[in-house]
């Protein structure tokens, strides 16, 4: 009795175990097939976002440039060998995708925030050079496109233009 005792234990216990592997196993194979699917998705999806994002920019060159003036104008202050300086400048950006141009508007505050922090990091001496102009209208159109892709996923601004420069 004992003996028949001790072979229902045992064979319940493999019983069980066959049950865990058999579970284990169906778990893998569904991870694997999930995986597939996930590699084939990203894999065969990014194509035809590339060529989408082409065909877009490609009617884009036809469209006509719009042009958005970032008012008021910016003023930024500096010390310069114990006095006060200052640097006022008026901007506009240019684009040929409407829809940055409207994103711009909605994120202006973020925008203007960024600029200013970049105006204000400037060299006043730097600034009174051609290139240090160049310079600074190639630094904040890098910003707000930054922030446009960071907040829409897309750059799109072609040109920062600036309409009034002044320093004194």
């Amino acid at each position: 009795m004992a003996e028949e005792d001790g072979l229902d234990i045992g064979t319940e216990e493999g019983k069980s175990g066959g049950k865990k592997k058999l579970i284990i196993i169906i778990a893998l194979v569904l991870v694997l097939v999930g995986g597939g699917a996930a590699a084939y998705f990203l894999l065969f999806s990014g194509s035809d976002d590339a060529e989408t994002a082409e065909s877009a920019e490609a009617a884009l060159v036809n469209e006509p440039s719009t042009y958005l003036a970032l008012d008021p104008a910016f003023t930024v202050d500096f010390m310069v060998e114990g006095k006060q300086r200052y640097v006022q400048l008026n901007m506009s950006v240019k684009s040929k995708n409407i829809d940055q141009i409207n994103a711009v508007t909605m994120h202006m505050p973020l925008i203007r925030n960024s600029l200013v922090l970049l105006f204000s990091s400037q060299s006043f001496d730097e600034l009174q050079t051609a290139d240090g102009k160049m310079a600074l209208k190639q630094a904040a159109l890098d910003a707000i496109n930054g922030i446009l892709e960071q907040e829409t996923g897309q750059g799109g601004i072609d040109a920062v233009l600036f309409t009034n420069f002044v320093m004194q």
